[in-house]
């Protein structure tokens, strides 16, 4: 039989995320030959704004990246590695070792993504896997202005069993560093990094699937992080010198036929701890995308992003640029069977009180790809 046109890319990008990124589990026998995968994600992306409020935030860049990812997948041995070259950075993102207990169990040891971060987990750092060039500021990374920890350096257990009903459940928990705060924003632990200057980080995700073998599903999040700051050159006096994040969100993914929708919403509970009193500060941050594939090359979509209470976070008033609202539109077009090219335009707000929001319209074009 035939597929649909639009189910048939939709399954192309769900198996390059399966052959590629072991972190999504699949049951596999005991006697499970050695495979060995290498991918290349290259991305050239443009950005560009305009109509900002705020002259400061100004700004046109072109930007070049490749992702390479190698796992290995032994009978009961997996190795993964993640290194991600820009024209802003040079990093592993990822370094991890596991095993395989029973069929479908895996303990992993290294850095690795937050299991409390959906959106991570579903498409880590290839971006021609993901329809959209950006990623909502609640999943964003560290460096890019993320202000819950994107990368765990420690213990990870990764699970799914499939039930009677032919429905699925799929757990992830993770016992590590947290990042530390610095510069303006988080910096997460590197491999062979001293650990003294991190606190900990405990991270868990629970998903539901009503098909074992469907994409659509949802679940909960929940992870708990000590960030350390590491004082300026300057402190200000009313720096906080750690502060303790709790955060409970709930994330779905469902598709209708040609019409898929992501979607999360977190809670957000941190302690600052200053030196004359302890700030609590609470808020909800979350998105929609609602995507709609025309046909089999032309997908377009959109994104809600905000939250409530945000604007007066001290904690987000913390960070250089954090963004506390964005209203996105966007265009893919799968020139070829492993190539895009993307568009998108949004209405985009930066910042949170006492420094006040900026803000602007932006554009993006982007070209990605996956080889082989």
């Amino acid at each position: 039989m035939t597929m649909p046109a639009s189910t048939t890319t939709r399954t192309l990008h769900r198996r390059l995320a399966v052959a590629g990124l072991l972190g999504i589990l699949a049951c596999t026998t005991a006697a499970a030959e050695v495979q060995q995968e290498f991918l290349f994600f290259p991305t050239v992306d443009g950005f560009d704004t305009f109509s900002e409020s705020d002259p400061s935030v100004k700004d046109s860049t072109t930007n070049a990246a490749l992702d390479l990812l190698y796992s290995f997948s032994g009978n009961r041995f997996r190795f993964l590695g993640e290194f991600l070259w820009s024209s802003e950075e040079a990093e592993f993102e990822r370094l991890q070792a596991g095993l395989r207990f029973g069929d479908s169990t895996f303990a992993w040891g290294g850095r690795f993504h937050a299991p409390a971060k959906f959106w991570n987990s579903e498409y880590h750092h290839g971006q021609f896997l993901q329809t959209s060039i950006t990623r909502p500021a609640l999943e964003e990374w560290e460096d890019d202005g993320g202000s819950q920890p994107a990368h765990v350096t420690g213990l990870l257990l990764e699970s799914e069993h499939q039930r009677d009903d032919e429905s699925a459940l799929n757990y992830a928990a993770s016992f590590g560093f947290a990042p530390v705060f610095e510069g303006g924003g988080l910096a997460a632990h590197e491999p062979f990094e001293a650990t003294s200057d991190h606190g900990l980080s405990l991270n868990l995700r629970v998903g539901y699937r009503p098909q074992y073998l469907s994409s659509t599903q949802f679940g909960i999040l929940a992870a708990w992080n000590e960030i350390n700051v590491e004082p300026g050159a300057t402190p200000a006096p009313d720096q906080p010198a750690s502060i303790d994040q709790a955060s409970l969100g709930v994330f779905g993914d469902w598709y209708w036929n040609n019409l898929r929708l992501l979607a999360s919403l977190v809670y957000f509970d941190n302690t600052l701890e200053v030196p004359v009193q302890d700030v609590d500060d609470t808020y909800l941050l979350g998105y929609a995308q609602l995507e709609y594939e025309a046909n089999n090359v032309v997908t377009v979509f959109g994104r809600i992003e905000g939250g409530f209470d945000q604007d007066d976070s001290a904690y987000l008033a913390l960070y250089d640029a954090v963004v506390t609202e964005r209203y996105m539109l966007g265009a893919r077009w799968d020139v070829a069977e492993h190539h895009a090219l993307t568009v998108e335009v949004a209405n985009t707000t930066l910042g949170a009180a006492p420094s006040g929001s900026r803000d602007f319209n932006e554009f993006r074009l982007q070209w990605s790809a996956v080889f082989p």
